[in-house]
């Protein structure tokens, strides 16, 4: 799956067809293989003033 990182649609490991975005993770419409999303690291919140407040 190393098109993912390149913003590629992954393929099924099984049949090398692309598959599809389901909730979580990705659909083969083939073979039904799953594959479930990495976990990302969600950046941290921004805790500073507004842009208004000076």
């Amino acid at each position: 799956m190393d098109d993912i990182g390149a913003g590629a649609q992954p393929h099924c490991p099984n049949d090398d067809i692309v598959m599809r975005d389901i909730p979580g993770g990705w659909l083969c419409p083939d073979c039904g293989h799953v594959q479930q999303a990495r976990d990302v690291e969600m950046p941290p919140e921004f805790d500073g003033p507004d842009i208004h407040e000076r």
